[in-house]
């Protein structure tokens, strides 16, 4: 396997080793509030999780326009959940904003690969 873009690869590595060290202090070191701020945490750490493959792919594919723009929306819709979940401060508008660039990510990679800038295997 060739990965046509090793920052973009490194990138989404870097986050999953992120979310097994801080999936592991949540699991076992930090202590919520209460039920509500555990969801926010583990919800902010399951979007982080089901992206990394996907950004790891783009790096492979050399989607890096994309990679970049889902990379943002991630990070901007988890983080601020994983905050908010062990403070309880913080999240306002960002997330729902970062969602959106979540969205509008996933709109242009399947419009990549419509306009055929993913190249099919021979």
């Amino acid at each position: 396997m060739e990965v046509k873009d090793k920052l973009i690869f490194r990138v989404a590595a870097t986050l999953g080793l992120f979310a097994m060290i801080i999936g592991t202090m949540g699991a076992h070191g930090i202590k919520f509030q209460d039920e509500h701020y555990h969801k926010l945490f583990d919800t902010g750490l399951l979007y982080l999780f089901i992206h990394i493959p996907v950004l790891m792919l783009l790096g492979v594919l050399g989607m890096r326009k994309e990679a970049l723009l889902l990379t943002t929306g991630v990070c901007g819709f988890s983080l601020p959940l994983i905050v908010k979940g062990i403070t309880t401060n913080g999240a306002g508008i960002l997330v729902p904003v970062a969602g959106m660039l979540m969205i509008s990510a996933w709109v242009w990679i399947i419009i990549s690969a419509g306009n055929n800038k993913i190249k099919e295997s021979e």
